[in-house]
């Protein structure tokens, strides 16, 4: 919701968890990604460390209300772009 009011971001596609989320990212080519740590049938980073190994790369945006220092660095560490507290740096995400 936060960026369906952008109007040069257009949503290709949304998933329900960890596996529709590799096929969708896999079909439809997104250029941004962004995931949350937390989701059903495992986690964003588990989708992350899936994703990087296709041939194009979409930006990926980690998203999520687990700010904490090691799961930042875990998402990094795997690939992420981007790092944001949803709760505290989602204003930044719109400057993006």
């Amino acid at each position: 919701m936060l960026l369906s009011e952008l109007e040069k971001i257009e949503m290709i596609g949304e998933a329900e968890n960890v596996q529709d989320a590799i096929e969708n990212i896999r079909q439809l080519g997104p250029d941004v990604v962004i995931l949350d740590i937390r989701m059903p049938g495992g986690s964003g980073i588990d989708v992350l460390r899936e994703i990087v190994k296709e041939d194009r790369v979409p930006i990926v945006i980690m998203l999520t209300n687990y700010p904490h220092s090691q799961y930042k660095k875990k998402c990094i560490d795997a690939g992420a772009d981007f790092f944001f507290d949803s709760q505290g740096n989602s204003k930044k995400l719109l400057r993006f």
